[in-house]
């Protein structure tokens, strides 16, 4: 699995450190306990601000994970 992804213009990271250290308007797709425990995915707001955008959902693999973060950022290109 890549660590680098880009959707429609849109970066996607899959890391096991912390989110904030990736860009603002970036996704992330975060390990969960080293990924041992899932894994969740996260948007970097403009400040810098972490918004966890699967709630209580976790994914088994980064590879759902990412499928989740391409088609809602399809949806998110539908409303613009």
């Amino acid at each position: 699995m890549k660590r680098y992804y880009s959707h429609l213009g849109k970066d996607i990271f899959v890391t096991a450190g912390s989110a904030r250290e990736l860009a603002p308007g970036s996704f992330g797709i975060c390990a969960i306990g080293g990924g041992a425990e899932g894994w969740s995915v996260v948007h970097i707001g403009p400040g810098g601000d972490v918004a966890d955008l699967g709630g209580e959902y976790f994914f088994a693999t980064p590879e759902e994970a990412l499928d989740f973060l391409r088609e809602l950022i399809e949806l998110m290109q539908q409303q613009a």
